[in-house]
């Protein structure tokens, strides 16, 4: 159910819109620089532009519940370019120019300085989506997520006893296992003899 946003929340948005756009920015202009593909930069533009229309949509969704998410399947990208992926990449593939050194490391403090926002805590705490959409940007700017975005691990599952094999009841097992039964070992050889005299 879409919310009515907040001041403080529209401000949250255009501070994120902002840096976003400065990435983008980014993307195009050094990417033109070092004469990357235009396939290739055209691809990380659509990446950052998506990160920043999820964001806007899922603040303005408002609180969601958590829920488990299905893991779709992968389109097929064999004609698509490889985006550059692992920790740190964007910083990589866009190192700077003379005029620009670092141009990233700007709009990665900005990050750091929204996620300390004690609102924007507020909003990932109450809608896990937005922790999903910001974890793989922190990813890409190769900047330690803060404890906000951090991953819950799983409870861990009690052990459950496994029941005995072949039915069987351990309570009424005997070990080690008896002899036979032998009904002259019940008696001694001298009844025996008297027996049989």
């Amino acid at each position: 159910m879409r919310t009515a946003p907040t001041p403080l929340t529209i401000s949250l948005l255009d501070r994120f819109a902002l840096i976003m756009a400065m990435l983008a920015e980014i993307a195009v202009t050094q990417g033109h620089a070092q004469h990357l593909p235009g396939a290739k930069i055209i691809a990380i533009w659509q990446r950052l532009t998506s990160i920043a229309a999820r964001f806007a949509r899922a603040v303005l969704r408002g609180p969601t519940p958590s829920r488990k998410r299905l893991t779709p399947e992968k389109p097929n990208r064999a004609k698509r370019p490889s985006l550059p992926d692992g920790f740190g990449w964007l910083p990589r593939v866009f190192p700077g120019t003379h005029d620009m050194p670092a141009a990233v490391t700007y709009p990665a403090q900005q990050l750091r300085d929204l996620l300390a926002d004690p609102t924007m805590a507020e909003l990932i705490e109450t809608n896990p989506a937005i922790g999903r959409i910001l974890r793989p940007l922190f990813e890409a700017l190769g900047i330690e997520r803060p404890a906000i975005l951090a991953i819950l691990q799983p409870a861990a599952r009690r052990s459950i006893p496994k029941p005995p094999r072949d039915n069987q009841n351990p309570a009424i097992s005997f070990w080690p296992p008896q002899p036979p039964f032998e009904p002259e070992a019940c008696f001694s050889e001298n009844m025996i003899q008297k027996t049989a005299a």
